[in-house]
């Protein structure tokens, strides 16, 4: 946590006080970190895997609001105003996350500004996208929300190989990021296969046209 952006600007000693107090837990996929409603009392980050930020509708569907790849913060900003987890965390694959009490964060925030402007940056973006994708969800089409995710996680979490770049996620996890059934992400993932814009089996898809994808956002399916 100690080595994360912003906490490099802590003096020598405030970052042995960061890595003595934080907590490394390795978890399962599946694993509920925090759920809605808590109390924030840890800021954390992921070490390595992949950690997803949830909201359940009333009858127990998940929405995907956030992706957090290895290096990121969450439960920042509850954490940091002392608030109530505004949605859930899970690991979405074995994941390791490391767990800052919220009470030394607030207290190494207020000494040094720089610090809290770094976190707040980092999560502002995050946030600002996961209203872009509520948003989708209420007026975009299937076709343009899946597109649209596709290209937004080849950007965080996309491995590049040539011309192309390749995704470890499954359709059902691309259903619940956008507020869709697993049978209509396999339908349309099945027809963008066939037309050569994408390449997919159960837990990987590789995207070969990514312009493709750019024109359905644009104009819709085609």
């Amino acid at each position: 946590m100690d080595k994360l952006k912003g906490f490099r600007t802590l003096s020598a000693a405030e970052r042995q006080m960061v890595a003595a107090a934080t907590i490394e837990r390795a978890v399962s996929a599946g694993k509920m970190l925090f759920s809605e409603g808590e109390p924030a009392d840890g800021l954390w980050a992921v070490k390595d895997g992949l950690v997803h930020i949830v909201k359940f509708g009333p009858e127990g569907r998940e929405i995907v609001l956030e992706v957090i790849p290895p290096g990121e913060l969450f439960g920042a900003v509850a954490a940091l105003e002392s608030r109530a987890y505004p949605a859930s965390a899970v690991a979405v694959e074995p994941s390791h996350v490391w767990c800052l009490p919220a009470s030394l964060a607030r207290d190494l925030c207020q000494k040094h500004p720089t610090l809290r402007s770094a976190i707040l940056g980092q999560v502002t973006g995050r946030l600002r996208q996961a209203h872009d994708r509520l948003r989708s969800i209420a007026l975009e089409r299937v076709e343009q929300r899946l597109a649209r995710m596709l290209l937004a996680l080849a950007e965080k979490i996309g491995q590049r190989r040539g011309a192309m770049v390749e995704l470890n996620v499954s359709r059902q996890e691309l259903a619940d990021m956008i507020g869709t059934t697993v049978e209509t992400t396999i339908r349309i993932t099945s027809k963008w296969q066939q037309a050569g814009i994408i390449a997919s089996s159960r837990h990987r898809i590789t995207l070969s046209d990514p312009e493709g994808l750019q024109k359905i956002v644009a104009i819709g399916p085609r």
